[in-house]
């Protein structure tokens, strides 16, 4: 009888375990197919670092140790769930296992750890819980099923040994053989009633999560190891390109579930919800409308909505009983206006932050980045200011609007040579339109000049060929538009025998080093930031060692350069090479920096008094009780100052890195 309740109670919750999986596959499957299989020993060794390394976890540490120990507890108790079956069952163990000494007191072991990590968990979800943690039903419930689940073996283990001779014995199996004191001396029928009651109660519970699994964010279990291993291997600065020439017909961007690749549809499936992503998220760390965690969980509610009824249609099997009212809404639920509003796709500043965070390698930032290549290139919907902003770059070659070939002039190329295929200079100086058409920005720019000229740099400007790269064009949604710049770009400096390019600005230096290559270019491309600090280590530049006096400085990490491209380390060797200067980090630095909200096009669609986020950053840096403020980005420099000005900061400097090297530089 106990053998037959038991297969039935198996086979029900295994078919139902399979069958919601398959399911879900079903419905991934009416994504747009794509390859993430190449570069196996890369893939691999990203998912050693993150699924068995942990990485992300551990940046909380104690809950890394927690998570880790519950997670590699399960993998090496599973060879003890069959085994425990067939004892009871069939009263004969799996070979190596049910005998095999040394796995006996690595699982005992690992029950203690397991049952350590469960209680670590819940302390932390009840005293010490983290803002962007949130407590719900399932994630107790699943927390004490597997207390449950490792208990109750142990328990069973004990009882099953206090029958034994020898009962109490500590080896090979200590806390089976510690719990069997507790049966020692009863009755062989008290022994054999407890032995079935945790029996039964741990199979129970292991197959309660064969029902709950599927049905729950825990299905990451199952789906993130995977995930992790297909993580896009594009660079992390770069947006995927797509082939305007071959969409003849077809719409750009996406605005129904089908539209999205297959991974962007299992990415959903894998979130956990843990929010680590809202509490990197600076929009909504600031108060805006903007939460990455929803993009996951709307975005897997409406597949298990949608995908049910495509699949009806697909396979002829439509019930045309249903009511027209019930299934109407869902078939033309649009992602957006529907489940996602604009202020929501237009909020996210493209920071990455979300992504850095993410546990599982969800990736955010690609999936808004399609939500605007719809509004823009298919449904022509965007804010006017964006408008304005796309006319003016196409009509003039930069956001400001002035023309450089009908007489307006850079405020960086005046008084500087104009590169010429002949010229010979062996770097261009790009400052980007911010440091070509802000006085303020400008100012970094004419100090990288002087420190390149007093280190003898050989360089040039483009003059008018200087376009703007399209770096917010593209994060704005207008894909055309910047394929347009950017082959224009390349071809004519190309023509021009550009090899090596300077940049001050984080943004351009991310698109002409990770973007332009998809086009063909072949440039060597180098931050101002990094390039500086090369000559002072080559003692091309030479410091003044009284050109600072006790000045206290915190140094803000551009995005696009710091996150995107691993630039931190380079603008901190700078600052600390100079005398009388004391470098104070911010609470939220280099790779867990925080936004100043300019990027993804908001510095041209939000008013700086609508940006929450440069006036949150500003908070933290004034809580380090710095003076000046050093960027390396023309971006971040112009948005915090404004901010600072709202504020009422006069005392609080934003400079450039390369403005504060000049100073502290010989002369």
């Amino acid at each position: 009888m106990e053998k037959s309740l038991f297969c039935a109670i198996l086979s029900g919750s295994c078919l139902y375990f399979f069958y919601k999986i398959y399911r879900r596959i079903c419905y991934i499957r009416l994504g747009r197919p794509v390859r993430h299989t190449g570069s196996k020993l890369e893939r691999l060794k990203y998912f050693a670092a993150n699924v068995l390394g942990q990485k992300k976890v551990r940046r909380y540490p104690f809950f890394g140790l927690c998570h880790a120990f519950i997670m590699y507890g399960f993998v090496i108790l599973l060879p003890g769930i069959p085994n425990m079956a067939a004892e009871r069952l069939f009263h004969a163990g799996i070979p190596f296992v049910g005998n095999n000494a040394l796995y006996l007191l690595i699982k005992d072991l690992f029950i203690i750890l397991v049952i350590f990590g469960v209680i670590g968990c819940l302390l932390r979800r009840m005293i010490r819980k983290p803002e962007w943690l949130k407590n719900n039903t399932e994630a107790i419930g699943l927390l004490l099923l597997i207390f449950t689940i490792v208990l109750t073996e142990a328990l069973y283990h004990g009882t099953h040994q206090a029958l034994q001779p020898g009962s109490g014995a500590l080896w090979p199996a200590p806390l089976a053989g510690t719990l069997s004191g507790l049966f020692v001396n009863k009755p062989a029928e008290v022994i054999g009633t407890a032995a079935a009651v945790f029996w039964w109660t741990h199979f129970l519970a292991i197959f309660s999560l064969l029902w709950i699994i599927p049905n729950s964010k825990h299905l990451h279990m199952l789906f993130a190891p995977f995930n992790t291993y297909w993580h896009s291997l594009e660079h992390r600065g770069s947006v995927k390109a797509i082939a305007l020439d071959d969409t003849a017909g077809k719409k750009a961007g996406v605005n129904k579930m089908e539209d999205f690749t297959r991974k962007q549809l299992f990415e959903a499936y894998t979130c956990t919800k843990c929010g680590r992503c809202n509490d990197q998220c600076p929009a909504h760390q600031s108060g805006e409308p903007v939460k990455p965690k929803p993009l996951q969980g709307r975005f897997r509610k409406h597949i298990e909505e949608r995908a049910p009824l495509l699949l009806k249609h697909r396979s002829g099997q439509f019930d045309k009983k249903v009511s027209y009212e019930k299934k109407q809404p869902v078939k033309k639920k649009k992602f957006i206006g529907d489940v996602y509003k604009e202020d929501f796709i237009w909020g996210c500043a493209m920071c990455g932050g979300c992504e850095e965070a993410c546990p599982v390698s969800v990736e955010h930032t690609p999936k808004i980045i399609e939500m605007r290549r719809y509004l823009v290139l298919n449904k022509k919907d965007f804010p006017e200011e964006m408008r304005r902003f796309f006319t003016n770059v196409q009509s003039c070659g930069n956001p400001w609007g002035v023309d450089r070939n009908g007489g307006g002039s850079s405020l960086v190329s005046s008084g500087t040579s104009i590169i010429t295929r002949n010229s010979g200079e062996e770097y261009v100086f790009f400052a980007g339109c911010a440091s070509s058409f802000d006085t303020s920005a400008s100012h970094a720019a004419a100090s990288l000049k002087k420190l390149m000229r007093k280190a003898g740099v050989p360089f040039a400007t483009l003059g008018a060929d200087e376009w703007c790269c399209g770096e917010t064009v593209r994060r704005m949604g207008n894909e055309e538009l910047f394929q347009q710049i950017a082959k224009n770009n390349i071809d004519k400096w190309n023509k021009l025998g550009v090899k090596k390019i300077i940049t001050s600005c984080a943004h351009c230096y991310n698109t002409l080093k990770n973007e332009y290559p998809q086009f063909g270019s072949r440039w060597e491309v180098i931050h101002h930031s990094v390039f500086l600090a090369g000559l002072l280590r080559e003692g091309r530049l030479k410091l003044n060692n009284s050109s600072y006096n006790n000045i206290t400085i915190t140094y803000h990490d551009p995005c696009y350069l710091g996150r995107y491209n691993d630039v931190y380390y380079e603008p901190r060797e700078t600052l600390r090479a100079m005398t009388g200067v004391r470098l104070l980090e911010m609470q939220r630095s280099e790779n867990w920096s925080f936004c100043c909200g300019a990027g993804g096009g908001r510095f041209w669609s939000k008013d700086a008094s609508e940006n929450l986020i440069a006036a949150n950053r500003l908070q933290q840096v004034n809580a380090t009780g710095a003076s000046i403020l050093c960027t390396a980005c023309p971006y971040c420099k112009l948005l915090l100052e404004k901010n600072a000005a709202r504020q009422g900061l006069p005392e609080l400097q934003i400079l450039d890195i390369a403005e504060i090297l000049e100073k502290a530089v010989q002369k």
